[in-house]
Formats: C-alpha cells, sequence, structure tokens
C-alpha cells in the first residue's frame, strides 16, 4: 500500500467513524475511482452507509457521503456547476487545457470533479464554496478566453468522448464482456478482475463470473470505462450480441 493510500485510507475512516458517531452526514472532497474504493470499505468497516453522487449520471470523480441513518438529498450535496463558454472560432480550450487554468490558480484535484467538454461550452463539476472564486477567475485556458457562471443544472451537458462498438460474447461474465470491450484474451482480463482492478458501477468486483447486467458501467483500472447499452439478443450461434460504449478522452 503506497503512502497516498494509506493517507486516503485513514482520512476516509475518520469521515465514516465521525457519521457513526455523530449520526450526520460526512460529505468527502471529490473521488477517485481507487478512493471509491476505500470509501466503500471505509463504510464497511464503521457500519455506515455510504452513497456516492458527481453531479450528473455515470461521473467518473464522486464525492461520497457517509450517513448512519438518513441519505443526503439532491439539494444537500456541496457541489457547485459552473459553465465555461468561449467563442469557438478562436479556438477551443482542451480538457487538458481547462484542468491545467484551474491548478494554476491554486485548486488540488479534489476539490475538482469532471469536466464535461463540448465544442463551445463545458461543465464543471466542483465544490461549492470554491465556485465564486473559479467563476470569477477562470478566465482563460491555453490562449482561449473564457466565460463562467455559476448555473442550477446542466440540461444540455455534452455527450462523453468515446465510441460505440458492437460485440459477440459466449456469455455475459464480466471476464468475457471485458474482454470484448478492450481487445484483451479472457484470461487476461480474468487476471485483472482477480487483481482488483475491475468495478461494476463503481464497485469493486472480484468474481470472474459476475453476470452483467444491461446498463451497467465497466471500469477496469488502467485500461479505461465501458457501458453496456444493450443486449441485442442471441446470434444464431447461440453466442450474445452487445452493443457498447467505450469511454475516451479524460474527464
Amino acid at each position: 500500500m503506497t503512502m497516498d493510500t494509506q493517507q486516503d485510507e485513514k482520512r476516509l475512516n475518520e469521515l465514516a467513524l465521525r457519521a457513526a458517531r455523530r449520526g450526520d452526514t460526512a460529505f468527502t472532497h471529490f473521488l477517485d475511482l481507487n478512493q471509491i474504493q476505500l470509501a466503500r470499505m471505509a463504510a464497511g468497516r464503521q457500519a455506515v452507509q455510504v452513497v456516492f453522487c458527481g453531479g450528473y449520471e455515470n461521473a467518473e470523480r464522486c464525492m461520497a457521503a457517509f450517513y448512519a441513518d438518513e441519505a443526503p438529498q439532491d439539494e444537500d450535496w456541496p457541489i457547485q456547476i459552473i459553465r465555461i463558454s468561449w467563442r469557438a472560432q478562436f479556438g477551443s480550450p482542451t480538457h487538458r487545457d481547462l484542468l491545467g487554468a484551474l491548478m494554476a490558480l491554486g485548486f488540488e484535484r479534489e476539490k475538482i470533479g469532471d469536466i464535461a467538454l463540448d465544442r463551445e461550452q463545458a461543465y464543471l463539476f466542483a465544490e461549492s464554496d470554491m465556485a465564486d472564486y473559479i467563476a470569477s477567475s477562470l478566465t482563460g485556458a491555453g490562449r482561449v478566453t473564457l466565460r463562467c457562471e455559476k448555473v442550477d443544472s446542466a440540461d444540455d451537458l455534452p455527450e462523453p468522448e468515446g465510441r460505440e462498438i458492437r460485440a459477440v460474447v459466449s456469455s455475459l461474465r464480466l471476464d468475457a464482456v471485458l474482454a470484448a470491450a478492450f481487445s484483451l484474451s479472457r484470461a487476461e482480463a480474468a487476471r485483472l478482475i482477480n487483481q482488483g482492478r475491475a468495478l461494476v458501477n463503481q464497485a469493486e468486483t472480484l468474481r470472474v463470473d459476475y453476470t452483467v447486467p444491461e446498463h451497467a458501467l465497466l471500469s477496469l483500472r488502467g485500461t479505461g470505462r465501458v457501458r453496456l447499452d444493450e443486449i441485442a439478443g442471441e446470434t444464431k450461434k447461440g453466442r450474445i450480441a452487445l452493443r457498447l460504449f467505450v469511454y475516451g478522452g479524460g474527464k
């Protein structure tokens, strides 16, 4: 276990313990996929519940909320949406440009969630107490001038970057689906699952024979993410046809 992992584990345990002792809700900063799994483990150790939210469906970076009794409502999460816009005829920032500009303002990565990027705008999900400063200070990224405003929702959230693929598998076992999605052998997919690198809907899954449900979000640490959009039925040879969305680009 690395020093960073030990520190993350200690911090999450302390928050889970606080929720257990006080009976209130304890929110984390934004977590990556590895930290999300540590949060689940901390909740189990302290016998509290934990839920996750990144500000929109299928967010990769999420806050965790530890609680003993009542789960937080949507309005309780300390997440603010910031719409970032620019004039595309003068150029468009990349995800790296936007993240770099935020880091240059002195923000730690844990204060910032996903950045959903489109051609002429992006939506940034950030901690609420940082939102005013971001909205007033984030004026440029790369060579592009930006305009920022806090918004209540992201109804026109851009589709994530990625590609749709179609695959045929012998079964809906996790190793078979991951192998098809990432062009791996079944043996390699099984090895990675056994190493604890596979997540189904952000929960670590060690069973290679786990049956993947339709619409599941699958992650393979160090490899990528994929969503099972459709189980399209059986082929004439009795195999199962799938429609998958493989995520690409940064978040």
